[in-house]
């Protein structure tokens, strides 16, 4: 893992409205480093900044004021800069098969590679790379896509930006909607892409128990601006400034904190069921219980 950031961002500040009386500051003067391997998710209640933030890692916006770093390379120093970004930082919009518009799943899965210029060759290469690892199989390639599941469109959207290859995959939503079955699918599927390919994702979501599940970093957002950014034991462990910036923890944590504030000898810095389920494992073994 490099010890360089993969994305860094100085002093960064969106106004919308600028010059108006309306004017109004979506993220004040944001300053982030972001890891190449991280899985950072970004947390924060409706209106923080969230969606505005993660549109200025591939000049989908451009600061009003301060700099983004994609690489170590000001992605507004150059329109080639601002392009090269757009390739490196792959986003995908929360409900992203409400995009899909191709006649086929290849066809939307080969637009982006298409669009940087790709030969059909290699794009054939990218377009099944990408299907296979989010299990689209070669019979799927050839459907309609307005033919499929909810929860394929959200995996073929998904594939459409990985096949891109990015250094940075940025997924805003991407377990919206979605039943828990779809949701636990796209999931793994992010979990797995990590650890196959080594690169950063950044998750934005409204899910604490999904941050938990996969993040290694959280950075929240409030009022437009950083409010914590840490590991999720940091972050989580504030309770209190969590629910009063309008977000809480997740449900299994409460419910362990409930059971420490009942003298039960129990670890509430607890954040996924699977975390929950070692736990009274654990108890009850120290306690003699078998299985």
């Amino acid at each position: 893992m490099s010890s360089e950031p993969i994305i860094r961002t100085e002093n960064l500040t969106h106004l919308y409205s600028e010059g108006l009386s309306s004017e109004v500051a979506a993220i004040h003067n944001i300053n982030i480093e972001i890891m190449q391997g991280e899985i950072l998710a970004i947390i924060g209640h409706t209106g923080s900044g969230k969606s505005t933030l993660i549109q200025h890692f591939n000049g989908l916006l451009k600061p009003s004021t301060g700099r983004v770093f994609v690489d170590g390379k000001d992605i507004w120093e150059s329109k080639q800069a601002t392009r090269e970004s757009r390739f490196k930082v792959g986003l995908c919009f929360q409900y992203p098969e409400y995009q899909l518009f191709e006649e086929s799943v290849y066809k939307d899965i080969a637009f982006g590679p298409k669009n940087m210029g790709l030969d059909e060759n290699e794009t054939g290469i990218r377009v099944r790379r990408a299907a296979a690892f989010v299990g689209v199989d070669d019979d799927m390639l050839e459907r309609s896509p307005f033919d499929l599941s909810g929860g394929e469109k959200r995996r073929v959207a998904i594939a459409g930006v990985m096949a891109m290859e990015p250094k940075v995959l940025v997924l805003d939503e991407p377990t919206s909607g979605l039943d828990p079955r779809g949701r636990d699918m796209v999931l793994d599927l992010i979990g797995n892409y990590r650890r196959q390919t080594g690169n950063t994702v950044i998750l934005v979501s409204h899910s604490m128990e999904d941050v938990a599940r996969l993040a290694t970093k959280v950075l929240v957002m409030n009022d437009s601006q950083i409010a914590m950014c840490g590991s999720v034991e940091q972050v989580y462990s504030q309770g209190t400034l969590l629910y009063e910036m309008g977000l809480n923890v997740p449900q299994i944590t409460r419910i362990f904190m409930g059971l420490r504030s009942h003298g039960i000898d129990v670890n509430d810095g607890v954040f996924t069921v699977e975390q929950g389920r070692n736990e009274i494992a654990r108890l009850l073994k120290s306690r003699g219980v078998q299985k």
